[in-house]
């Protein structure tokens, strides 16, 4: 009796069963393998018409704002001249300190000198005219120069001639004067001995600018395709009143530097200058002014020492040193300022379980946001909050948040702050691309210079971590991939 029971049951239970053809079946399989490929297929374009977000890898570096400009040497250069025509004779080194009154050079009116050392030269006693310590001298200097040759210090091939001009000079001068010596009276009597008027150093060669004065500078006088500097040297004939040397007779001297509007504008905060003279690893400090010329400025630098140094060299390359900014260099196309509520500490709910933080907002369902009525129907409820940072009385949160409408409630609910009435602030931060979510934290620009900016380091951004490299290309929390 019950196995007939349960027999009728199981006939009652297939007769509900609706059985699909198997035609059915492969459909609805079809319907579903269409689906999903559809939406792969969908993502795949989607994917494509997206502009790709690259990151950026912050890494270390400096700025270095030095200001690099040419430099005009102004002295007190006092020109000697001759009162008689003829070869010149000089038997005191470039450079070299004087006392008022002291003998530094002869005119030949004859030539003779000249033409005994020329002969002399020629014959086979000429290698006699110069000592083995005068040769060992001259290679020295040629040594010095081929050591720290390159292509890039080309240029100081004329700096290179001027000093073996110098020092073949130097030595001509000492074998004039020997020869002046035995000659006798027969010889001193056709020469004419020109003495330092001043007590100071001396220097050969004139290039114009030796009456001019910071004032009276103009900016063609710093072009150098315009400069015609002329050497003094034994042997040369020179005619009655031409300058046969110079006396610099006071140790203090001004240096001149051309600059632009903007760099004598970052000058203008500095007290005092310091700056290096050709690449020089000494410093050197100075008070300075400034004057306007034309469409560019002058920075006068005056000094009281380093004279002597350059006393055979008109321009200088000046080097000003202004502040070194080191920390984190990121593109500033990385960088993005960002509004955001100050919203104090005592609206703010801490949950206990997590680090999370909340308001608790009555929000107009109905109201105009952008005329900020908030008259129509409200409800409260609680807003979680994107906190970039925080002090002892603020935090600071995203203000796409909240609707300009929004009303933030106290804890006791008795407060009550409209939105639009909270202290607004403007940060400056870029987008951390570490865990694949575009996380905006805040950072500290300490100086922008071109594409790049540099940033101090600390515990939001160190080096290393990864940044999207264009900003507008992103929004807060967005997944990167």
């Amino acid at each position: 009796m019950s196995s007939t029971s349960n027999q009728r049951k199981k006939k009652r239970a297939n007769a509900n069963v609706i059985r699909l053809s198997r035609s059915a079946r492969l459909n609805s399989t079809v319907i579903i393998f269409a689906i999903i490929l559809i939406y792969v297929v969908a993502s795949i374009i989607i994917s494509f018409m997206k502009e790709p977000i690259t990151t950026y890898k912050v890494g270390s570096s400096n700025i270095n704002s030095n200001i690099t400009c040419t430099g005009i040497a102004l002295r007190n250069e006092i020109e000697i001249t001759c009162s008689k025509s003829g070869y010149m004779i000089y038997f005191v080194h470039d450079g070299d300190k004087v006392k008022k009154n002291a003998p530094v050079c002869t005119v030949d009116e004859t030539g003779n000198i000249i033409s005994a050392i020329k002969a002399t030269g020629e014959s086979d006693d000429g290698n006699g005219l110069f000592t083995q310590s005068d040769y060992a001298s001259i290679r020295s200097t040629i040594d010095t120069y081929k050591a720290s040759y390159s292509d890039v210090t080309f240029s100081n091939l004329y700096n290179f001639k001027s000093e073996v001009e110098s020092k073949v000079m130097e030595l001509s001068s000492d074998v004039m004067m020997q020869q002046i010596n035995a000659g006798g009276t027969k010889v001193s009597s056709t020469l004419q001995t020109i003495k330092s008027t001043e007590s100071g150093v001396i220097t050969y060669y004139t290039d114009g600018y030796e009456k001019k004065t910071p004032e009276t500078l103009s900016e063609d006088d710093f072009n150098k395709n315009n400069y015609k500097k002329t050497s003094l040297k034994s042997g040369d004939i020179l005619d009655t009143g031409s300058t046969v040397f110079k006396i610099v007779s006071d140790e203090s001297w001004n240096i001149v530097c051309q600059v632009t509007e903007e760099q004598a504008k970052v000058i203008q905060g500095e007290e005092k200058l310091r700056f290096t003279i050709n690449d020089s690893p000494i410093e050197i400090s100075s008070s300075y002014s400034i004057l306007p010329r034309g469409e560019s400025y002058f920075v006068v630098l005056p000094l009281k020492k380093y004279m002597v140094d350059y006393i055979d060299e008109r321009f200088l390359n000046i080097e000003i040193i202004l502040n070194k900014f080191e920390g984190l260099k990121v593109p500033n196309s990385a960088l993005q300022d960002k509004e955001v509520y100050k919203i104090p500490k005592e609206y703010i709910n801490e949950s206990e379980k997590s680090s999370s933080k909340s308001v608790t907002v009555r929000r107009f369902e109905n109201a105009d946001a952008t005329a900020g009525d908030a008259t129509g129907d409200s409800k409260t409820t609680k807003v979680n909050l994107i906190i970039y940072k925080s002090d002892d009385a603020y935090y600071y949160v995203d203000e796409e948040t909240f609707f300009d409408t929004d009303q933030i409630l106290g804890k006791e609910g008795a407060d009550v702050s409209p939105v639009l009435s909270l202290d607004r602030d403007t940060l400056t931060g870029v987008y951390l691309a570490n865990t694949g979510v575009a996380e905006y934290i805040e950072v500290n620009v300490v100086k922008t210079q071109d594409e790049f900016s540099i940033l101090k380091s600390d515990e939001n951004l160190k080096e290393f971590d990864n940044i999207v490299l264009d900003a507008s290309q992103v929004s807060v929390n967005q997944t990167l991939y």
